[in-house]
């Protein structure tokens, strides 16, 4: 199995290993019981330009991280999703049908969190920034994050609890009032999307150019499909159309629905027979 490599120009840049394992397992581990055996996850890997001792490596390492388990059977090993794994998963599944689906209409309610990190705790900063970009907040000015998405409070409350930061964070959900930032103007503070929307761009321009050939190129041209995807939900913030009426990320998303409804039944019909073509003899 060859890695496609579709796309004449990236429009995002490449994910990593471990990234790609995630996408993996979390497209075809989630809805079976069957689970997948180490040479079947190895040939994908491997088809992703990952070589077999990182390959092994990443396995181990997901499995220290209880994202899969192990099940050994005679003389091979078969992996399937913990329960962790399983969380993450969902959440990943849950967000991706936000994402294609649109943004609801909007009621003109924020979801807010004002927090202070004290310095010595670059760490705990850069884990609390990298989960409130991907619970798609804006930082409009210092010290408070922002959303139109109030339905993530939860997930939200469940961040900063997690990183020991209750004590110093306020969340809040409602409407502006008059005497600040307009609507529109936390917007055009909060978020540069002016290289986003040129990675938007490039991926719209480039769809079609290249189709997969056989069945192995299908399975890794989806494998990268759904990985794209997940890389342009977490960096778009998905704001509706009362706040952003003219968005290039609404015709990316009507692309990755596209094609995932043209590849997905071809592409996992694929990865079973990769599954039961791996299982040891």
């Amino acid at each position: 199995m060859i890695a496609s490599n579709r796309l004449a120009q990236q429009p995002l840049p490449p994910p990593s290993a471990r990234s790609m394992l995630l996408t993996v397992i979390g497209e075809f581990l989630y809805d079976t019981e069957e689970g997948a055996w180490t040479a079947a996850l190895m040939k994908v890997l491997g088809g992703m330009g990952i070589e077999d001792h990182a390959a092994r490596q990443l396995l181990s390492r997901a499995a220290s991280a209880k994202w899969i388990k192990r099940e050994r059977i005679g003389r091979g090993v078969r992996w399937h999703l913990a329960d962790h794994g399983r969380a993450l998963a969902a959440d990943g599944i849950k967000r991706s049908h936000a994402f294609l689906d649109g943004p609801s209409p909007w009621d003109e309610e924020w979801l807010v969190l004002t927090i202070t990190v004290p310095q010595r705790k670059n760490s705990v900063r850069n884990r609390l920034n990298g989960g409130l970009t991907w619970l798609g907040m804006g930082n409009p000015t210092p010290g408070v994050w922002v959303t139109p998405h109030v339905d993530r409070a939860r997930e939200l409350s469940e961040l900063v609890s997690t990183l020991g930061l209750s004590e110093s964070a306020l969340v809040l959900t409602g409407n502006l009032r008059p005497g600040g930032l307009g609507n529109h103007e936390v917007v055009d503070r909060a978020w540069d999307l002016t290289d986003l929307a040129a990675s938007y761009q490039t991926l719209l321009t480039q769809d079609g150019a290249s189709e997969p050939g056989d069945d192995d190129e299908l399975l890794l041209a989806y494998i990268e499909l759904v990985s794209l995807q997940q890389r342009f939900m977490r960096l778009d913030p998905q704001l509706p159309k009362e706040l952003l009426p003219e968005w290039i990320g609404r015709d990316g998303a009507v692309l990755f629905q596209r094609r995932r409804e043209q590849w997905s039944a071809q592409a996992h019909a694929h990865w079973l027979r990769v599954v039961e073509e791996s299982a040891p003899r």
